[in-house]
């Protein structure tokens, strides 16, 4: 499969790996690069394109850490499997994929989410908010300097970025009720957690960094 790889710098300290690939040039004997590439035997050639871009993003992610040669697996609940001492996130939205990576501190619950969204057409937000947000975060979008429809992008990355920033430490899926979207400006948002999760209680308030352009945008959220 034909890529292109770069990287840039999210804010001091956070790296984030990109993978610009074409999926029309991935071919099947592409997959044997990942260790578990037995799992995606059955994926639609789409799908193995874009997982086989992520995980180049993420072991490249490692590399830069120090961590050569690591390819990270596909766990019980479909997320990557990181090496020990390490967590991190992967994203994928069209042709291009995103991986960043941490390290673990003993004294801190570590952790970071990373997604990449086109953003959503006007008619498409029209129909799809409601399973995205609830009522009452109609106000802090509608109070925020940008369209509905790109707000609304925001928040669905977001939320996203916290799933994957939490996960490890909750240890089950959980869906965009569980946060709600209390502030967006031009640099960050802030979720609310409506209910608990794990070890954080409701009313936990998470920072969401965020980059973006007329047609796409970036969150980040980085525990520890």
């Amino acid at each position: 499969m034909q890529y292109q790889l770069s990287h840039f710098d999210f804010f001091p300290g956070q790296r984030v790996f990109r993978v610009d690939f074409d999926a029309t040039t991935f071919q099947p004997d592409d997959l044997l690069w990942l260790p578990h590439h037995q799992r995606l035997s059955s994926a639609v050639k789409k799908r193995q394109a874009e997982h086989l871009a992520g995980r180049i993003a993420a072991a490249e992610a490692l590399r830069f850490h120090g961590v050569a040669d690591y390819v990270p697996g596909i766990g019980l609940h479909r997320e990557p499997c990181w090496p020990p001492g390490f967590s991190g996130s992967i994203s994928h939205s069209g042709n291009i994929a995103l991986a960043t990576v941490m390290a673990d501190d003993p004294l801190l619950r570590v952790g970071v989410g990373i997604d990449y969204e086109e953003i959503i057409a006007p008619n498409v937000a029209l129909d799809i908010y409601n399973g995205i947000i609830e009522n009452a975060e109609k106000e802090p979008i509608a109070a925020s300097p940008f369209p509905f429809n790109y707000a609304l992008t925001l928040v669905f990355s977001a939320k996203e970025s916290l799933f994957k920033a939490l996960f490890r430490h909750v240890g089950r899926y959980f869906d965009f009720s569980a946060a709600s979207i209390s502030k967006i400006d031009d640099q960050q948002l802030i979720l609310v957690l409506n209910h608990s999760l794990g070890p954080y209680k409701k009313g936990c308030e998470f920072k969401v960094i965020w980059k973006g352009n007329a047609t796409q945008l970036i969150t980040l959220i980085r525990l520890g």
